[in-house]
């Protein structure tokens, strides 16, 4: 499988080497001056025109979007969609589905308007045929009627017309389908209807306009020609599925290649390149500056308003989107730098530069300057991952490029892109949360193959421009103000050599964690695996921020979390015999040991000691976790006034209490958030994680939620784990409004663990009480003695002992919980790094902690 995901970077970097072939042969003879003065030349009607079909081209696929929303019957404000459409396509159509999916764009969005994954999948596959609709009709109709005679000329061009033939009677054949059939199709269990016969007309329409509209805004920024636009389109069409092939992001250099080939016999060389430069400036990079602009004026607005969680809706997707997009231009920057040190500096500007600034201040900038565009190429990919550590050095990166641009030869234009770029970048820095180190991330084979295209774009254009200077070893020693080659020799050897360094060092790392979240395959096992066992504890698998690591069999589990070199298995393994639980411990040992991890069980049962003791790990005592036995759990007797004072006071104040699920649950989510992010707020806490739960509503929708209200409104809620088989019922989130009635947490308690006995539970699980039960001697340890410590003078930092007195008076039996680890001197990182996984991040662990 490891070598699969090489295959698809392979063919791009196949494809481009033999686009960069393509354009090394046709292009001889054309020097790079005379590419610059036809761009010049070009008449500004045609750059009108093009514009003009750009922005008529996004409008159309906006409407892929509104049409599929009527496809699945949902309404919609049109503009909402468009919106979101437009933001959606501007990217991909940038950067291609290899660094960020529109697909996944919609899902997060969409989402949050009330769609099912089940319509949004038919959204999805809406959109996505729709796209493919225009190419069968419009590749059809030129191929099959009048073809490109390159086309003709190819071997077995004779087939040619027969495959445009071929795709109208593809496209005829679906849209007759539809019109005769009326019941669904059953793919693998999920029933697909085809869309009604004016859907299947918009489709039509929409995709045609799509692609014409998308040629033509390259075809009029060419001078005239004889070739017909339907010839010409047969051209563009097959350069953009070859694009499309090669998962080169935007297909650059792919479709360049292919359109200098197709078009040679009836343009000259530099009328082609000047005309694709512009091609994609107007089609690719002003529609990907809009959507970064949308983005990030949005959330400049939500956060001036103080609504970065509820904000307007689109707030939400510029949150998930912001450091994507960034991340991009970030790479972009990259290559504008390399780009530029590839290039001839303007004479009049170096003349006047070389006359206030020293010859090797020039020198070094312009060295420095494709040095720094390395460093942006490779800090994109830890902006995309929203690391800290990535925005500080992709900030510091672009002042960099700023001052180096200015200061090699006035090129005061990279220098306000770069400006521009940063001036986006610096109110986007709360989106930058993840405290990972940069090098523990997986660089995936698309990002690398980038970075090296780039590099090797950039080498190839310097061979172009610089072609008529002939190469001698004296180059490389040559500095003047004019001496434009070697500052280029220079400047790619410091380039190659940045990126060689880069290599190297991440070969000489331990190999990256592998983390994969839960898919929906994934739960429905664990959900399996769950329903066989008593605990509550497995629940937290549904917070999706751990990786499930199954056995063979899939009969048991267990779920980690990473944080450094620390892998933190949360609870014992689930499920299966004491047999297949050693082999799961003994697969997730093998797996840190893949990785250089080091492997730690977090609140393990003292039952389950020996297994983790049979590979090495020892153990030091966490807390104690509260047990309420529910079939005898009574509130008569003089030890339980207190409770029945609570209820009585509960009943007084017109507080009622109902346990809701479902439609229920998804009606009071508004308020249920309302209470959720006021309690926060109060209490100026953060969302913790892993071993807590968090408020999504995705979790929170899962199960059923105990509410209290206050004429007819939520007062207060607790998110409410119904164990197997009745053994064990329990809380996760608890949050209520402030201020709000009196022990009203302690009467949601009770009346749940009430409710809890008529259902038929065995006990109610009250959570742990952390370093509580820690006894100390004259042998103790010396955690045990910290523990002890803490426990009785550690107030200030954590509510120790207010935590286990509340959990007292409803006489609890308590039970033990341990972690296990490597021993030696690891406790104090490893205590750190658990502490970091359930924060959010070594800068949150001292924030108050989300406990109710």
């Amino acid at each position: 499988m490891k070598r699969l995901r090489w295959l698809s970077p392979a063919l791009g970097v196949l494809l481009f080497a033999a686009a960069l072939w393509v354009l090394r042969r046709e292009l001889q003879g054309i020097s790079y001056r005379r590419v610059r003065a036809t761009l010049a030349a070009l008449p500004p009607s045609a750059l009108a025109w093009s514009l003009l079909f750009a922005a008529a081209n996004y409008a159309v696929l906006t409407g892929f979007d509104n049409l599929a929303f009527r496809y699945v019957g949902r309404k919609v404000r049109w503009w909402k969609v468009a919106l979101v459409s437009f933001t959606g396509y501007a990217i991909s159509n940038s950067v291609g589905f290899a660094l960020i999916s529109g697909t996944s764009v919609r899902y997060r969005f969409y989402s949050r308007w009330g769609l099912t994954a089940a319509e949004i999948s038919r959204v999805v596959v809406f959109y996505v045929g729709t796209f493919w609709i225009g190419l069968l009709v419009l590749g059809g109709w030129s191929l099959g009627f009048d073809p490109h005679p390159a086309l003709l000329r190819l071997p077995g061009g004779g087939a040619v017309r027969i495959l445009g033939l071929l795709m109208l009677a593809a496209a005829a054949g679906y849209a007759v389908l539809a019109a005769v059939r009326r019941a669904p199709f059953r793919l693998r269990g999920t029933e697909v209807a085809l869309p009604p016969a004016p859907v299947v007309a918009g489709q039509f329409v929409l995709s045609c306009l799509d692609w014409a509209l998308a040629a033509g805004v390259f075809y009029v920024l060419l001078p005239p020609t004889r070739l017909t636009f339907t010839q010409f389109l047969t051209a563009f069409l097959a350069a953009q599925v070859l694009g499309l092939l090669s998962h080169v992001p935007g297909g650059a250099g792919v479709f360049e290649g292919a359109m200098v080939l197709l078009l040679r016999p009836y343009l000259s060389p530099e009328h082609i390149l000047s005309s694709l430069v512009l091609y994609r400036i107007v089609y690719y990079l002003l529609p990907l500056a809009a959507a970064l602009a949308v983005l990030t004026v949005d959330e400049v607005r939500i956060r001036g308003h103080g609504l970065a969680r509820w904000g307007s809706a689109f707030g939400a997707l510029s949150l998930q989107l912001a450091p994507k997009v960034l991340a991009v231009f970030v790479f972009l920057a990259g290559s504008v730098l390399l780009f530029s040190g590839a290039t001839p500096t303007e004479r009049a500007r170096i003349y006047l530069l070389s006359r206030y600034v020293p010859l090797a201040v020039i020198e070094a900038s312009y060295f420095l300057g494709s040095i720094v565009g390395v460093g942006l190429l490779v800090a994109s990919n830890g902006v995309a991952r929203r690391l800290d550590g990535a925005f500080y050095v992709a900030a510091v990166l672009l002042l960099a490029g700023v001052a180096t641009s200015l200061l090699k030869g006035v090129d005061w234009e990279e220098a306000l892109l770069l400006s521009l770029l940063l001036g986006a970048l610096v109110p986007s820095r709360a989106a930058f949360d993840r405290r990972t180190t940069f090098w523990e991330g997986r660089f995936s084979p698309g990002w690398i193959v980038g970075v090296v295209s780039v590099l090797g774009a950039s080498v190839w254009l310097g061979a172009f421009a610089f072609k008529h200077v002939e190469y001698s070893d004296e180059l490389w020693w040559r500095f003047a103000a004019e001496a434009d080659a070697p500052r280029f020799l220079r400047a790619t050897v410091g380039a190659t050599v940045a990126v060689l360094a880069f290599g190297v060092l991440r070969m000489l790392r331990p190999a990256p964690a592998e983390i994969h979240l839960p898919g929906e395959a994934d739960l429905a096992d664990a959900e399996a695996i769950i329903a066989r066992q008593g605990s509550t504890v497995p629940f937290l698998v549904w917070l999706r921020d751990k990786t499930v690591l199954f056995n063979e069999a899939r009969t048991a589990f267990l779920m980690y979390g990473v944080q450094g070199k620390t892998w933190v298995v949360m609870g014992d393994p689930v499920g299966g015999t004491p047999a297949e639980a050693a082999a799961l411990i003994r697969a997730f040992f093998e797996r840190c040991d893949d990785y250089g991890g080091v492997p730690v069980f977090y609140q393990v049962r003292k039952e389950r000691l020996h297994q983790y003791a049979d590979f090495g790990l020892t153990f030091v005592k966490l807390g104690e976790e509260a047990f309420v036995g529910l079939p005898d759990f009574t509130l008569d007797g003089a030890d339980r006034k207190p409770f029945r004072l609570a209820l009585n006071r509960f009943a007084r104040a017109g507080l009622a209490f109902r346990i809701v699920e479902g439609e229920e649950t998804e009606r009071l989510m508004p308020q249920l958030r309302a209470v959720s992010d006021d309690w926060l707020a109060q209490k100026e806490a953060s969302e913790k994680g892993f071993s807590l739960g968090f408020f999504d509503e995705a979790y929170v929708r899962r199960f059923p939620v105990a509410v209290v209200e206050e004429e007819g409104r939520v007062a207060a809620f607790a998110t409410v784990w119904p164990g197997p088989d009745h053994t064990e019922l329990s809380v996760d989130l608890m949050r209520y409004r402030e201020p709000g009635p009196r022990n009203v947490m302690e009467a949601l308690l009770l009346h749940l663990m009430l409710w809890g006995r008529e259902q038929g539970y065995q006990r109610f699980n009250l959570g742990m009480a952390p370093l509580s039960g820690l006894e100390i001697s004259a042998i103790s340890p010396t955690w045990t003695r910290v523990g002890h410590f803490l426990f009785h003078r550690g107030e200030r930092l954590y509510s120790f002992q207010g935590l286990r007195q509340y959990k007292e008076k409803f006489h609890p039996d308590w039970e033990p919980r341990y972690l296990a680890y490597p021993g030696g001197l690891a406790l104090p990182r490893v205590t750190a790094d658990v502490s970091a996984l359930i924060a959010g991040g070594y800068r949150r662990i001292f924030r108050r902690r989300s406990h109710a």
